[in-house]
């Protein structure tokens, strides 16, 4: 009986040892983004709702209403918005200009980073996201690109909170080349 105790302390010892903290989930640092935006493209995916989409690139405009969206692609952008990856974990300055507000911008020491400026603000009443915007630039010899992301949330037809309507707009340049100006609007039918 009397090495029972310290095998077992023994053994208790060894099995937390071997736990790797890094491993552990750690709570987010910043606004979970990316699990609303998964979450809303799961509903829409399933929903199919109509949806009145424009494209502008350059000067040519197109538009076209339709329940046919492709939305893990068409809100690719907003996923890539996570900044709660390990690695960014003080990458950006937090300010809260109010109790809904989030606001998150990139330090100067972090220039490499895509994600540039976050802003997550909160309905008063449901405390879900009401509006997201994001800027993303990108640039190196090669390539320079700037991205303005806005999506509205708000109750939807079935008294759900859920996306409204999202704003994509922005600029790529190579060398050698005219810069191409982009716009992307969609509206979702309640």
């Amino acid at each position: 009986m009397r090495f029972v105790y310290p095998v077992f302390l023994l053994s208790v010892l060894l099995i937390s040892g071997c736990t790797n903290p890094a491993q552990q989930n750690q709570p987010n640092v910043y606004y979970d983004v990316l699990t609303y935006v998964k979450g809303q493209i799961t509903d829409l995916s399933a929903r199919k709702p109509l949806t009145r989409k424009t494209v502008a690139i350059n000067e040519k405009r197109n538009q076209q209403t339709t329940n046919e969206i492709n939305w893990s692609r068409e809100l690719e952008l907003f996923t890539q918005v996570d900044i709660n990856k390990p690695a960014l974990r003080s990458s950006y300055q937090i300010t809260r200009p109010d109790s809904l507000t989030y606001q998150y911008t990139l330090k100067n020491s972090e220039e490499r980073l895509t994600v540039r400026s976050l802003l997550v603000r909160l309905d008063s009443t449901t405390r879900k996201p009401g509006r997201i915007e994001a800027v993303l630039q990108t640039k190196n010899p090669l390539y320079a690109s700037e991205r303005h992301l806005i999506l509205n949330s708000g109750p939807t037809a079935g008294k759900q909170w859920g996306l409204q309507e999202y704003t994509v707009s922005g600029f790529q340049k190579l060398p050698l080349f005219d810069k191409n100006e982009f716009f992307v609007n969609g509206k979702v039918q309640p």
